[in-house]
């Protein structure tokens, strides 16, 4: 048996076990059955290796830690983001920051300087367990780092988190553009819950668990919550055949947001339409077209100076 094919059996199996384990706990440790789900739940995979090296198609970035309150998260920068306007890239659940790699180059031609990271738990960033409440707090800390900030670009979960931080401050002038948004994050506990083999009726003492972890009531989250404060330029992009957010959460966005408008793609699912042209091309146009890049000064070289809280240097 090829080697691929030998590790993939050995991961099936493992989760097969796991899913057995919890079907039996649950009927006679309920409670700790749904802590101790949550807790995974809580607990991100990262990728390979090889998905966290830059290839030869994308501009080489400056790799930066950056320590911070929520804690010490991975940033890669290109261009001068202390004199150019600037892109915050948020990835979502299970991702890291150079799944954007596509858009880096085309925000760079029009102007941007562009900044991704890999969020607490996830990519190279340190930790164990990580939330949306965290990813939130870790975008509302980088923006004091980025004075030049004019936009955010978050998908999937990253997108929920751009949402509620732009909800959370008085910056008008940023502008959101959110690619596959959950309306609420009930909705991966759920899908988790069914497929780990958790009883339904655990799942509110697996949501309790997690706001008490993080202080953070599901609701506050929430995109009726949320999307009524949100009084930003703000593009919302998803594809039609999303089996993983169905494109009624983004839809739901657009309701709530003042002025927002929907582009509706076709054929990508939930993360390739990260390759998307379509996706990039608008995402770039909606940008440029609310940025003031006259400006800011031309010639920015990809790498260039990173902001000064930027303190270490990754290998």
């Amino acid at each position: 048996m090829p080697k691929r094919g030998f590790f993939a059996t050995v991961r099936s199996f493992l989760f097969r076990v796991q899913r057995w384990k919890f079907m039996l706990a649950a009927r006679v440790l309920p409670q700790r059955t749904a802590a101790s789900g949550a807790a995974l739940f809580c607990t991100p995979l990262r990728p390979a290796t090889a998905k966290l090296q830059v290839d030869d198609t994308v501009p080489t970035p400056r790799l930066r830690q950056i320590s911070l309150a929520s804690g010490t998260v991975t940033l890669y920068e290109w261009g001068d983001s202390a004199r150019r306007p600037t892109i915050l890239l948020l990835h979502g659940w299970n991702g890291w920051g150079l799944q954007f790699a596509a858009f880096v180059a085309p925000l760079l031609a029009r102007g941007f300087a562009v900044v991704a990271l890999d969020q607490r738990g996830h990519g190279r960033s340190a930790g164990r367990y990580a939330s949306l409440p965290g990813f939130i707090a870790t975008a509302r800390e980088l923006l004091a780092c980025l004075p030049n900030l004019t936009g955010l670009v978050g998908h999937s979960l990253g997108a929920a988190a751009a949402a509620c931080t732009v909800a959370q401050i008085d910056k008008p002038q940023l502008q959101l553009v959110l690619i596959a948004p959950p309306t609420h994050p009930r909705v991966f506990l759920e899908k988790f819950a069914a497929l780990m083999g958790i009883p339904a009726a655990l799942v509110d003492a697996m949501q309790q668990w997690m706001e008490r972890r993080f202080a953070t009531p599901f609701a506050q989250v929430g995109v009726d919550q949320v999307a009524p404060s949100i009084q930003t330029r703000t593009l919302v992009i998803h594809d039609a055949g999303d089996q993983v957010v169905p494109i009624a959460h983004g839809a739901r966005y657009v309701e709530l947001i003042q002025g927002a408008r929907l582009a509706s793609l076709q054929g990508y699912g939930h993360v390739r339409i990260l390759q998307a042209p379509d996706a990039i091309r608008q995402t770039v146009a909606f940008l440029a077209e609310g940025a003031t890049l006259e400006q800011a000064p031309p010639n920015v070289t990809p790498g260039a100076a990173a902001p000064a809280a930027l303190t270490r240097a990754v290998a």
